[in-house]
């Protein structure tokens, strides 16, 4: 599933511990504050070696990030949230995934390149932000050159999001909430809706609206913001939007995603057990436009049923 060279020799443990926030985690806005060098791990599980779930050139994404030939994919196992429908709860919440140095996760990197991907995808990447620096540091003095994505959950610190700075391309994140009772009972965390709207503010700060090439039609720097639209207005989508146009304007880009489908424990969390009705998912766009939103990327209902990667398979998006 995941290639590369497992070259732990070249990242001992010694040096692992010297990146930035080994000894007092604050990667993510729950500041666990956890020491990785001593092998303890926060909610996220992480320790100090990146683990790998898949590297893929994905097809799936928006349009100016996949292209022709995909986004160079490479997921992260590990997760600081405990959303109850997942759909990636295999590898977020069951670690499915196996280790890989730094050298390796940069050679990933280079490999993704040479087979044509349009950019390096970095998804679910928060818990393992300072080993993936060293790894683009390593990865771009071996010629890397395509732009690098930054596909979180939204819930960085600030710290962390400063820490990227100069390193990012395109962001990426998700704006899952505005409510955080909603946020904690479904995703299991505190503050969520401060967190990442302090760091979508911050990335938007740094790289600003979304530039795509008109050779191209690829993204080429930027923020594009993501909300997944979840049944019975769980998600706040509404007010979400309201936030990112007075904190970006309306010309920030958008991703409204359609393809809530339930999955892991949302059964137990109704409406969660169902999909976006047409109705609800027409009432987001429609008040998106009345908002002035154009650069807006939208998704059909039946991606719902069609776009569940598997990733237990060798190959998650046999659906691409």
């Amino acid at each position: 599933m995941v290639r590369g060279k497992r070259t732990h020799e070249l990242d001992d443990s010694e040096r692992l511990s010297q990146l930035p926030f080994m000894d007092h985690c604050v990667l993510c806005f729950r500041r666990c504050g956890v020491d990785r060098r001593t092998g303890s791990t926060g909610p996220c599980h992480a320790g100090l070696v990146p683990r790998i779930s898949a590297c893929v050139q994905h097809k799936g994404e928006e349009p100016p990030l996949c292209g022709d030939k995909g986004s160079g994919a490479i997921f992260f196992s590990g997760c600081s949230l405990r959303c109850v429908y997942c759909q990636n709860y295999r590898i977020s919440q069951l670690l499915l995934g196996e280790e890989l140095s730094v050298m390796g996760l940069a050679q990933l990197m280079n490999d993704l390149q040479d087979r044509g991907s349009h950019n390096i995808n970095l998804v679910s990447p928060t818990h393992y932000v300072p080993q993936i620096l060293a790894a683009l540091t390593i990865a771009k003095q071996a010629g890397l050159t395509i732009p690098v994505v930054y596909n979180s959950h939204g819930f960085d610190s600030t710290e962390t999001v400063s820490l990227l700075e100069g390193a990012i391309d395109v962001y990426l994140p998700d704006l899952k909430y505005s409510d955080d009772g909603n946020a904690r009972r479904l995703s299991g965390v505190e503050g969520y809706t401060k967190a990442s709207r302090e760091a979508i503010t911050s990335m938007f700060h740094q790289v600003g609206h979304l530039e795509i090439d008109s050779n191209t039609g690829l993204a080429k720097k930027g923020l594009l913001v993501r909300i997944l639209v979840l049944p019975g207005g769980l998600a706040g989508v509404r007010e979400s939007l309201q936030f990112l146009k007075e904190c970006c304007s309306a010309r920030l880009a958008i991703s409204l995603m359609a393809q809530y489908h339930p999955m892991y424990e949302a059964s137990h969390f109704p409406p969660l057990h169902r999909t976006v009705t047409p109705s609800e998912y027409e009432e987001v766009l429609d008040f998106a436009t009345e908002l002035g939103f154009e650069e807006m990327w939208i998704q059909d209902l039946k991606s719902a049923e069609t776009g569940i990667p598997d990733f237990s398979s060798d190959t998650p998006f046999n659906f691409q």
